[in-house]
């Protein structure tokens, strides 16, 4: 009762949540539990299907769809004595990662999208995706890619806010990728955060953006700017405050009228 009632949420965090106690362990942590099989399994959830955003640009790649998954994998100490070193294997992201496309077959569905490019192509567009957040962002840098080389469409600015992850040299997903974008003109500006590239300070996008407050203030109020955020909920909170305070920085108003404006776009 106490890990079900609001004073324990802490507790059913370190307890439960965080040392990944599944059904299975928790009826070995708790033998007194008596239950008929058919009442287990009626209470048993089914699995909720996993979202991934699409990473890549269907006039680009017709005949395929690109994925952009973080393997979940992490070492915890379980058994009936809790002293056993175990792998934790996220469901999802582990079948993906194990299947391959001689022997394998997965089960999708495409649900609709927000994320679309402005219709007048024209138009800046920044995009603020850390981490596996880069994905629905090549998605849009390949479509004005082909916009611009093969529709032969003028095309607005790109600015890339990228990557709340440690290190460059492990985690710079696509890095050729966006490079190639860079020398080509496709991708205007690029700004990289890896939170321990330097031991001095721990850098995260919301930090570059807010070094970079005020091009992004006139790209947002002077040219009218397409914004694209994705990422995790904290990651998004933060670049929301940011955004808030560049505004009302930049565009001198209050705070309350900087989130009213943000809602506005």
């Amino acid at each position: 009762q106490r890990l079900a009632s609001k004073e324990g949420k802490q507790e059913y965090k370190e307890t439960i949540v965080d040392k990944y106690v599944g059904m299975v362990h928790l009826l070995k942590l708790c033998p007194s539990i008596q239950i008929p099989l058919e009442h287990l399994v009626s209470i048993c959830h089914f699995t909720l299907p996993r979202f991934y955003t699409i990473s890549s640009c269907h006039k680009v790649h017709p005949d395929s769809i690109h994925l952009t998954v973080a393997v979940t994998q992490d070492q915890y100490y379980g058994g009936t004595d809790g002293t056993s070193l175990q792998t934790f294997e996220g469901v999802c992201s582990t079948h993906i990662a194990k299947s391959s496309p001689s022997s394998s077959m997965l089960r999708v569905f495409v649900r609709p999208s927000t994320f679309r490019l402005p219709q007048d192509s024209t138009k800046p567009i920044l995009m603020i995706g850390p981490g596996t957040g880069i994905a629905p962002m090549r998605a849009l840098l390949q479509e004005r890619r082909h916009q611009k080389f093969s529709e032969k469409k003028s095309v607005g600015s790109n600015t890339l806010f990228d990557f709340g992850c440690k290190r460059k040299e492990i985690d710079y997903l696509y890095q050729d990728e966006l490079e190639r974008y860079q020398e080509e003109g496709v991708l205007t500006d690029l700004y990289l955060a890896f939170s321990r590239q330097d031991p001095t300070r721990k850098v995260y996008v919301q930090h570059l953006l807010k070094e970079q407050g005020a091009s992004t203030w006139k790209l947002m109020d002077g040219d009218g700017a397409y914004i694209y955020v994705c990422g995790g909920v904290k990651m998004g909170h933060d670049v929301t405050e940011t955004l808030k305070e560049i505004v009302s920085t930049h565009g001198q108003m209050s705070f309350d009228n900087a989130s009213s404006y943000l809602s506005r776009l």
